[in-house]
């Protein structure tokens, strides 16, 4: 692991080491070690098919917001890799992107909202609807509140803070590890979470440990023992690139993939008629704030007020269903390119924090005197507001040297799609591998 992924999943994580995010430095390896001519159409040219027009999908360019900086802050960058610049994987080109499936209001919307209600231990006709836009229940027994979005279904819990100091100076916290399990419990009580968030394993899943100040606001505590909540944060992946079993050449590309990244998830998708697995190599989706999830659930200790989720006093769900499969494939602007207009000013400063500060206090701006990159990943981006299309960036990482010359570290995004030879749809026809006479799959 190099010290920037290190820095980053140290960061995402909060306390647990993050899920394996897939960087262009092994790419480079993979790219070096498989003939282009052998990699499936899809990913030698970009079919631009998530749209029927170039104009159609440039309307959609990610919006990154940037955080403030203070304004005597110095713009001023240092390139310290292992080989002291940034890799141009100009041969690694094309990408897959996804099409979110838009959430409109239904007219059962109420109904799924008291289903909603009721999982989460609220009696469900005890509604209140504000407006058009929400519905709302309240708990006097326990100080929860629950809203719902009617359009969207996405939701927050909350319990009242004093409420939660009470109930902590009588019971204890649970561990990480049973935090998390009762995590995963209250969301699987919704069903309606899609296979892009697979939290049945462990590196999908991170935690901080929340502290609730006097205000009633959050900051981090520096342990179990100083805690009153913990934040179990449910995190996903995307596949950057997907190799169907029955595409020519398809056991030599999953082979040496393989041995470079490690296995790859594999998943089965229906084509005419017939199962067909995919083999996924996948990176991470993060958010504005990459230290954060759309989904996260607050664990304390037990409620004895609670017969439902006695352990959970906040949730922050928000959720955007994606395709299974990609709409189509772009090409990307090299690494290189991307390092270029971020010290231009450019990028996206979304992570600005001293070393070992803390993950959960609000941010204040900073005086910067120095970034110092130590590299370049990739990643897919999501908004917390509802997107049309996931699509991918650069991540730039490193340190950063503040104006008392004590030391930090920061996150940049960079939109990692070209935009400006992004084309028309075209059809680009899969390299099948011929059905033998007895029906089977040549080469399988």
């Amino acid at each position: 692991m190099t010290l920037t992924e290190a820095v980053f999943w140290t960061k995402r994580a909060g306390v647990i080491i993050g899920i394996t995010g897939v960087i262009f430095v092994v790419i480079a390896i993979i790219v070096t070690s498989i003939n282009s001519e052998d990699m499936p159409t899809e990913y030698l040219t970009a079919s631009c098919a998530c749209t029927e027009t170039q104009e159609e999908f440039l309307e959609y360019k990610p919006e990154i917001p940037s955080l403030e900086i203070n304004s005597d802050s110095e713009n001023v960058f240092e390139i310290q890799t292992d080989t002291g610049k940034i890799n141009d994987l100009s041969s690694l080109e094309i990408i897959n992107v996804y099409q979110y499936e838009q959430k409109e209001q239904q007219l059962d919307s109420q109904l799924q909202a008291k289903e909603i209600a009721s999982a989460l231990g609220f009696e469900p006709e005890e509604i209140y609807r504000s407006g058009t836009k929400s519905y709302i229940w309240n708990d006097s027994t326990n100080s929860r509140s629950l809203e719902v979005n009617a359009k969207t279904l996405n939701f927050n819990m909350t319990t009242n803070s004093g409420y939660i100091r009470d109930v902590a100076k009588k019971n204890s916290l649970p561990t990480e590890s049973e935090a998390i399990a009762l995590g995963k419990n209250a969301i699987r009580r919704l069903g309606i979470l899609g296979s892009d968030y697979n939290y049945t394993e462990g590196s999908n899943i991170t935690t901080y440990l929340i502290d609730i100040n006097p205000d009633n606001s959050y900051s981090e505590a520096s342990s179990l023992s100083e805690a009153e909540l913990i934040r179990v944060d449910l995190n996903k992946t995307k596949a950057m690139i997907s190799i169907k079993e029955n595409v020519t050449n398809s056991q030599a590309i999953i082979n040496s993939l393989n041995n470079n990244l490690g296995d790859a998830v594999e998943d089965e998708i229906i084509v005419n008629d017939e199962r067909i697995t995919v083999y996924n190599y996948s990176t991470i989706v993060t958010y504005a704030n990459p230290s954060s999830s759309n989904i996260s659930i607050y664990v304390g200790p037990k409620d004895e007020n609670s017969d439902t989720l006695s352990n959970v006093y906040r949730i922050d769900f928000t959720y955007w269903p994606i395709e299974t499969e990609s709409c189509g494939t772009y090409e990307l602007v090299s690494p290189a390119y991307a390092l270029d207009k971020v010290q231009e000013g450019e990028g996206s400063l979304v992570y600005l924090n001293e070393i070992n500060g803390d993950e959960i206090e609000d941010y204040e701006p900073k005086t910067v005197k120095k970034y110092i990159i130590y590299d370049i990943d990739v990643a897919y981006y999501e908004s917390s507001t509802q997107p049309t299309f996931l699509q991918p960036i650069y991540i730039v990482t490193g340190e950063t040297v503040f104006k008392d010359d004590t030391r930090g570290e920061f996150h940049i995004f960079y939109p990692a799609i070209n935009y400006d030879i992004v084309h028309d749809r075209i059809e680009i026809k899969e390299d099948i591998i011929e059905e033998d006479s007895g029906g089977g799959l040549l080469g399988l």
